[in-house]
């Protein structure tokens, strides 16, 4: 069982991808707020963070860069859930490491839950396809 901190200012995407981590047999925390995830983060570094890119207040690239700078070797793998396109988030992010993957919102889960496996197992993360309903 991984330990899994999700970041998303959507509430009912953060809540959808809290049921689906769960389901999966692993333990989630979540906030809307970067500021807060990174506060969490340090106080229990968790294995993998699902990070929406664009949020109000620290953003997940702003985030991501604080995890690797606070946490160094404890930063957690990194699986981007976001409506904005890959390319976008890989060009802002590059200068802080490679994310564990990339699940393009909006997402169907059984795509999202093989792109978590292979995110905590090594695999090569898989392309997820939209569906209606998860935004």
């Amino acid at each position: 069982m991984a330990s899994v901190l999700i970041v998303d200012d959507t509430d009912i995407v953060r809540r959808a991808l809290e049921v689906a981590i769960r389901r999966m047999g692993h333990s989630a925390e979540s906030t809307s707020d970067g500021a807060e995830a990174l506060a969490m983060a340090q106080r229990h570094p968790p294995d993998l963070a699902l990070l929406d890119y664009r949020m109000p207040g620290m953003d997940g690239c702003m985030l991501f860069h604080e995890l690797h700078a606070t946490l160094g070797e404890r930063c957690p793998k990194v699986l981007w859930v976001s409506a904005t396109p890959q390319d976008v988030v890989l060009r802002e992010t590059a200068a802080d490491g490679q994310p564990a993957g990339f699940v393009k919102k909006p997402f169907h889960l059984d795509d999202l839950a093989r792109s978590v496996a292979a995110a905590l197992g090594g695999e090569p993360p898989v392309a997820a396809a939209p569906i209606q309903g998860v935004a």
